[in-house]
């Protein structure tokens, strides 16, 4: 298994989990899936149906190389967060193979949510919530999130960004009409008005001084006063990395050469 999850609680402050890579080259070659459009496929795998790659034309390697590559004379960020951006999609799916989950953005820095995710109940006919994603591969996680993070969610907490949930919301449960026909969507997408139904996940890479629960939970600290309410609402996401930048060039520069390897036999 390319990632594995070990859920973590943090009182009434929080749950989620830890991620850990277990095999680094099945994680690049899925990032690599990714990056080539193949979300669908990846998300089938990761569900536990043993399903044949689909067809894939040659000439989508170069825009696949281009989002695993840092422009000349640009910072690694955006590039970074993109991959960080498909391992927590991946993430999202080891967690909760019930749920609907939107497929990463294909390019990078782009404006809207880094994700976005519906839970629905046992029988596949109501959205329970709303999962509304801020991932970031940051060297300073506890800056990032009290910077930037809460900023965002106190936004949404007071009904920002309304215009951009709602979309998200139809298009995403419009595209799995077949798989959960019984929904409906009018009434999903008047749900997500109700704060009750707007959930947050927040994950983040670390180092290994945030690793034990203590220092971890501190990361956290005051998610549950910019999104009040019963802690299932809060969920916290971490993937200990030391030397972030350092590891993103080497995984992405993994992730290229399966996708050269594949152009090249095709």
């Amino acid at each position: 298994m390319p990632l594995t999850l070990t859920p973590v609680a943090h009182g009434t402050l929080c749950h989620g989990s830890r991620w850990t890579i277990g095999d680094e080259d099945e994680l690049a070659r899925k990032v690599a899936q990714i990056a080539l459009g193949q979300a669908r496929h990846v998300a089938t795998i990761l569900s536990g149906i043993d399903k044949k790659a689909p067809p894939t034309r040659v000439d989508a390697a170069p825009g696949a190389i281009k989002l695993l590559t840092v422009p000349n004379g640009k910072p690694p960020y955006h590039r970074d967060g993109w991959v960080f951006q498909a391992i927590s999609w991946i993430a999202a799916h080891r967690d909760d193979t019930g749920a609907v989950v939107r497929a990463p953005h294909m390019i990078h820095a782009h404006k809207g949510f880094d994700g976005f995710q519906l839970k629905l109940d046992e029988a596949g006919e109501e959205i329970t919530a709303v999962v509304i994603f801020e991932d970031k591969a940051t060297e300073h996680p506890r800056g990032k999130i009290t910077s930037d993070v809460w900023n965002g969610i106190r936004d949404l907490e007071n009904g920002g960004r309304m215009n951009e949930l709602i979309p998200e919301t139809g298009g995403l449960l419009e595209a799995h009409q077949q798989r959960y026909p019984a929904i409906d969507i009018d009434g999903a997408i008047e749900r997500i008005a109700w704060d009750e139904a707007r959930y947050f996940r927040v994950a983040v890479t670390a180092d290994t001084s945030h690793d034990n629960d203590k220092t971890r939970a501190e990361l956290f600290k005051g998610f549950d006063e910019v999104a009040p309410g019963q802690s299932s609402r809060r969920q916290a996401e971490t993937m200990a990395i030391p030397k972030l930048r350092d590891w993103m060039k080497a995984f992405s520069a993994n992730a290229i050469r399966q996708i050269e390897d594949w152009r090249d036999n095709v």
